[in-house]
């Protein structure tokens, strides 16, 4: 990888006669002068010098100044064409650089960094157009060495395209994957007193969010929603682990903290990786109204039971899953009336931020619910969704956005 800024580096320099034997020259760098008769290239190269250069050592950076070619005659270079460029060439013995900031008068456009100890004879731009112009022979040996570079690059880019389409595909067979773990019949969930409805859009291709909802019995509904720490494919992986846990143990025992209990250690007892997951999770009675529910350091979902208009609910204690041995949680209930709701998120939603830096919140969360009381599960994310959306505009979200809402309507006698 490429140093993050340039500079110069510390080059110990001596004439040709003393650190080369220039009849040597035409063996050592055949590449550049081939054709070319050797008392023409001893005058051109009278008077260069050959430089020292140490391992690591920057030869040249994007956007600095170059006066000269250089041509390697012992050790190794590569060329990095950007800070983040995965993708280097290798420069051997006899090949040069710094041809290009010669040629088109531009700063130089790439990174040149010695990969061992190397020397380079530095020939100056002037003393490089008299050899150019006196010897036809030397300008076509360097568009050989161009082409051959170009044709070097053009290879690598279509193996990283190659690459990439692969990558694309596999990312969204794990995507088709991911999104068949998550409840989408939200009707069959509503025909029995529930009226519920979830989202969960992921920053990547694949995230981290999740968010679940099922009859552990026929009185019994399970939701929850999860938030893993990181994004991509190893996020989605620890995804898959817990709502996989998450659904076993739901149908152990349908108590709350219980549940959290025992996610968290057989996430836990399997975690090199050191990732985790907040989580809330709730049991709904469906004939009572009454949700027990527990938190995994979670953030607090929002329900119109107590006051009538959507407010956060005591959260109870409760550390993240998967991170800790055998943490504390505890179970806390509410009880919905009919036509009373929750709705609860992960903090992609609060925390997506507008162009102008600023946070969602939870207080723009709260009034955009208190503005649809009342309003079935779908309107209310769909209202969560614009609000979110018009607030961010074209910036780019942070995080995995998700919501799930749940309104109560009561058992039909």
């Amino acid at each position: 990888m490429p140093p993050s800024s340039s500079h110069t580096p510390h080059f110990a320099a001596g004439s040709l006669p003393s650190l080369l034997d220039r009849r040597s020259l035409p063996r050592l760098i055949p590449q550049l002068f081939v054709g070319i008769d050797e008392p023409v290239l001893e005058e051109i190269l009278a008077g260069c010098v050959v430089l020292s250069v140490a391992e690591g050592e920057t030869i040249l950076s994007p956007g600095q100044e170059n006066g000269s070619l250089y041509i390697l005659l012992s050790g190794g270079l590569k060329i990095h064409l950007a800070d983040n460029d995965t993708t280097s060439i290798d420069i051997q013995p006899g090949e040069c650089v710094g041809e290009m900031a010669i040629i088109d008068r531009q700063p130089a456009s790439a990174y040149v960094i010695a990969q061992r100890p190397s020397r380079l004879l530095a020939i100056p731009e002037d003393k490089f157009w008299r050899l150019v112009s006196a010897n036809p022979a030397v300008a076509r040996n360097l568009l050989t060495m161009l082409s051959q570079r170009i044709r070097i690059r053009d290879q690598a880019a279509l193996q990283r395209r190659h690459e990439r389409l692969a990558l694309e595909k596999e990312l969204k067979i794990a995507r088709a994957i991911q999104a068949s773990m998550l409840t989408t019949k939200f009707d069959l969930i509503s025909q029995q007193g529930i009226d519920l409805f979830a989202v969960m859009d992921p920053v990547k291709d694949i995230g981290g969010d999740f968010y679940d909802a099922f009859f552990i019995t026929p009185d019994k509904l399970f939701i929850c929603v999860g938030d893993v720490v990181g994004k991509g494919m190893p996020a989605a992986l620890f995804m898959v682990q817990s709502i996989t846990r998450i659904r076993m143990e739901a149908m152990r025992d349908p108590t709350p903290h219980l549940i959290l209990e025992r996610v968290n250690q057989g996430l836990y007892e399997n975690n090199d990786s050191g990732m985790f997951v907040t989580l809330f999770c709730g049991v709904l009675d469906t004939a009572t109204g009454e949700l027990a529910y527990a938190n995994g350091g979670h953030n607090p979902p929002l329900s119109d039971a107590e006051t009538g208009t959507f407010e956060f609910i005591d959260m109870p204690d409760g550390l993240i899953v998967g991170f800790f041995d055998s943490p504390h949680f505890e179970s806390a209930r509410i009880t919905l009336q009919p036509g009373q709701s929750l709705v609860a998120y992960t903090d992609g939603v609060t925390e997506a931020m507008s162009a102008a830096g600023e946070f969602f919140c939870e207080a723009r969360l709260q009034t955009v619910l208190n503005d649809h009381v009342g309003a079935d599960a779908k309107k209310l994310i769909q209202a969560v969704r614009s609000a979110v959306y018009a607030f961010t505009g074209n910036a780019h979200p942070p995080d995995d956005f998700t919501l799930l809402a749940l309104r109560y309507f009561g058992r039909a006698e």
